[in-house]
C-alpha cells in the first residue's frame, strides 16, 4: 500500500502530529509544498485551525487534489478549540476523493509554546490508534472489493482464500 502524509502548520503543532502519524505508518511527513511523487492509496492530510477556519493554503491544496492519484484520504487537524478534520473531509469529498470514516482532531489549547515537540502519552495513543484503524479499514475495504470481483469472476458467492 502506498501511503503519504502531507500537512499545513503555522505554529508547529500539526507538523509534530504529522510526523507521529508518518512514523506510525512507516513513511515521512512532508509539508503541502512537497508534491506527491506517485499516486497513493492513502493520503493522511492535516492542518490547523486559525481564527475558526482552515488555512487558505490547505483549502487550495485540497481543491487541487487529483482523484486519479489519491484513492483515499484520512483527515487530521490541530486546534485550540474547533475541529478541522470534518472541513478537510468535506473539501476532499467535493474533489471526488474517498474519505476514510476515521478522523483525528487534537486540541492543544491557545497557549502552547511554539517549538515544543512533546506530545502527551494520550495524544500519542490517539495518533497510533488513528493510523492503525485507518490502515485496517483501507485493507478491509480492498479485501472486500477483491472478494466481490473474484466472486463475480469465479461465479461463487464466497471465495475460499486458502484454495486460490
Amino acid at each position: 500500500m502506498r501511503i503519504a502524509v502531507r500537512y499545513q502548520s503555522q505554529g508547529g503543532n500539526t507538523r509534530v502530529v504529522a510526523q507521529a502519524i508518518a512514523n506510525a505508518a512507516g513513511v515521512t511527513a512532508e509539508p503541502l509544498g512537497i508534491p506527491l511523487k506517485e499516486p497513493v492509496d492513502l493520503l493522511f492530510i492535516g492542518g490547523g485551525i486559525y481564527a475558526g477556519t482552515l488555512d487558505r493554503s490547505l483549502k487550495d491544496y485540497l481543491i487541487s487534489l487529483d482523484p486519479d492519484n489519491i484513492k483515499s484520504i484520512a483527515a487530521f487537524s490541530t486546534s485550540g478549540i474547533k475541529s478541522g478534520a470534518g472541513s478537510i473531509a468535506t473539501i476532499a469529498e467535493k474533489a471526488g476523493i474517498h474519505v476514510c470514516e476515521k478522523q483525528l482532531s487534537l486540541k492543544f489549547g491557545f497557549h502552547r509554546s511554539k517549538g515544543n515537540d512533546d506530545l502527551t502519552d494520550k495524544q500519542k495513543q490517539l495518533i497510533d490508534d488513528f493510523v492503525k484503524e485507518t490502515l485496517e479499514s483501507i485493507q478491509n475495504s480492498s479485501k472486500k472489493i477483491l472478494n466481490t470481483s473474484l466472486s463475480f469472476v469465479l461465479g461463487k458467492e464466497t471465495v475460499d482464500w486458502e484454495n486460490i
